[in-house]
């Protein structure tokens, strides 16, 4: 994953998941470097992601 805000490319194990600070529950992934909540990136896109990688 890339954080929107810094740059920095990161596995979304590393980010915090779930501040604690949205009301229904935080649905994003925190960067590790800025704390910036990015929105989790769709299954499809993931798996779209890895075609393309095998491919190249």
């Amino acid at each position: 994953m890339k954080c929107g805000f810094c740059g920095h490319e990161f596995n979304v194990d590393e980010g915090k998941q779930g501040c604690g600070g949205c009301s229904g529950g935080c649905h994003s992934i925190h960067c590790p470097r800025c704390n910036y909540k990015n929105p989790l990136e769709p299954v499809f896109l993931g798996k779209l992601k890895k075609i393309l990688k095998q491919k190249s």
